[in-house]
């Protein structure tokens, strides 16, 4: 396919992004989550970060193959000073 687009979608945010190549949905992802936290932090945790997607997305989810594990480290981001929690697990899938 000459235009084909990948997406990413943080199901426990109900974010997604689209682009050409893995590296680039990925970093637009990581971006969307990091504003969302930034701004949560902001506004001193007064608005839910979590707004989980639709049910048929997490069954799809339950489909798909683990591509990659790694965290995100909210300290070393300089994004978070508050929160509960310091670093994010992130899970990549590979799904249909």
């Amino acid at each position: 396919m000459k235009d084909s687009q990948l997406v990413a979608h943080c199901l426990e945010m109900d974010f997604c992004t689209s682009g050409r190549s893995r590296d680039r949905v990925v970093a637009l992802l990581y971006n969307l989550i990091r504003a969302r936290i930034q701004s949560a932090v902001a506004q001193n945790g007064q608005i839910n970060l979590f707004r989980q997607a639709p049910l048929h997305y997490w069954k799809r989810l339950e489909q798909a193959e683990l591509f990659k594990e790694c965290q995100i480290d909210l300290e070393r981001e300089a994004v978070v000073t508050n929160f509960h929690t310091k670093k994010i697990d992130v899970r990549e899938f590979d799904c249909c």
